[in-house]
């Protein structure tokens, strides 16, 4: 599959991705789902588990040599899937907790990612209406059919910040430190209660900079290279080179990387 059409692989999971929309509208409008935690304060809902199957099985019929990574399915080390070709990295869901409390702010995502590399992005928020895409042999992000490009910010006092809180309740103490040291230079601070919506949220210029201490694969194969298209720059919260496997991310515009990156390593 390396050598596939990118734009003949992405109009067929546009089309699916729209399909599994359906699917999450239908329990959002109706609210009649079963709910129940995944352990700790992590929530699962009978949408994620019905996206999750409808996404794998489609994939699989029509990519039966590639491999997939989903939140749903995945086990608890898939270190080895580092280094893997025609991998799909999913996420039926992001933002259940949104969506359990009827809050449109949830996304579909799914990439295709080669060495960890992402090749290929599809991200629907279907309530909200939107659908990015990317592909790693084209020089822009879209939303909805139009060219996207992260914001223009150049002054901390301006930025629009956003962040959120892992599952992992020890990691939350790492995003207390970091608001510590940013909070008092930028405009607003955000907990939007999804990583995948928000990343696409930088990468169409509404918000200027993500940060994160506890992500997940599924989280940002797709986002991140919309990010990347989009102009934007990704790094670790220390400034060394990340890749989807990392759990700790910090995106920005670009114009700002180094201001914030200083404010967090003071």
């Amino acid at each position: 599959m390396k050598d596939i059409d990118l734009t003949e692989v992405r109009q067929y999971i546009t089309e699916l991705v729209l399909q599994a929309g359906k699917i999450l509208k239908k329990y959002f409008e109706s609210g009649k789902f079963t709910s129940r935690s995944k352990g700790g304060v992590d929530l699962l809902t009978e949408a994620d588990e019905e996206v999750d199957q409808f996404l794998r099985e489609n994939i699989q019929k029509q990519y039966p040599k590639s491999k997939l990574l989903t939140e749903e399915t995945a086990p608890e080390d898939y270190s080895s899937l580092k280094n893997a070709d025609n991998l799909w990295i999913i996420d039926p869901l992001d933002g259940t907790v949104n969506f359990s409390r009827h809050h449109p702010h949830f996304a579909i995502s799914v990439g295709l990612v080669n060495k960890g590399v992402p090749q290929l992005s599809v991200v629907y928020l279907p309530i909200e209406n939107k659908l990015y895409w990317a592909q790693a042999d084209r020089n822009e992000a879209f939303l909805n059919g139009k060219p996207i490009k992260v914001s223009t910010t150049g002054d901390l006092k301006e930025v629009v910040f956003c962040c959120d809180w892992g599952w992992n309740l020890e990691t939350r103490i790492t995003v207390v430190k970091w608001l510590e040291k940013v909070n008092a230079f930028v405009r607003q601070i955000k907990c939007m209660g999804s990583a995948v919506a928000d990343l696409a949220s930088l990468a169409d210029g509404s918000i200027d900079i993500y940060l994160h201490s506890g992500l997940k694969p599924w989280d940002t194969a797709a986002s991140s290279l919309l990010i990347e298209k989009a102009g934007g720059k990704i790094t670790t919260p220390n400034g060394d080179k990340w890749n989807v496997f990392n759990p700790e991310m910090l995106a920005s515009n670009g114009i700002l990387h180094t201001a914030i990156l200083n404010l967090l390593n003071k």
